[in-house]
């Protein structure tokens, strides 16, 4: 297998042999596909050398937040944004994204959509723990 082919498929996440882009519209209202494209743009990401990593994309990652708070679950939910914010905080650690010379995705408004829902999933978590403490007495 040559580099090249290796680089291109670490740069082509899919699920199933299905490219991630492929399911962004067929797959945005069910929750494993989302789930499936998080891990495998989680995964791409992960994959790539230190110091040359391209960002993930950050709509599976909302998109799954949506589908999980809308199922209720909140820790889902909490998962799912703290495996964002841990791509976003290293691929601004990036040199070419500290030089300006790669997208800054990890600034752009669906990336911060998704960390402003894990500071509001915390929150739901914490109103449910109190609810059930409130129940059980």
């Amino acid at each position: 297998m040559s580099l090249d082919y290796r680089k291109e498929c670490m740069m082509n996440p899919d699920v199933n042999g299905t490219p991630t882009y492929e399911l962004a519209e067929t797959g945005k209202h069910d929750l494993a596909s989302m789930l499936a494209c998080c891990a495998a743009e989680a995964d791409s990401y992960w994959r790539q050398a230190e110091g040359e990593r391209q960002c993930a994309a950050p709509y599976y990652f909302e998109r799954a937040a949506i589908l999980l708070r809308k199922a209720k679950d909140y820790s889902g939910e909490i998962d799912i944004c703290e495996r964002w914010k841990a791509i976003a905080n290293d691929y601004k650690r990036q040199p070419m994204v500290k030089a300006r010379q790669a997208a800054l995705v990890h600034k752009g408004p669906r990336a911060e959509a998704i960390l402003a829902r894990l500071k509001k999933a915390k929150e739901l978590v914490r109103k449910e723990k109190v609810a059930r403490v409130k129940q059980a007495r």
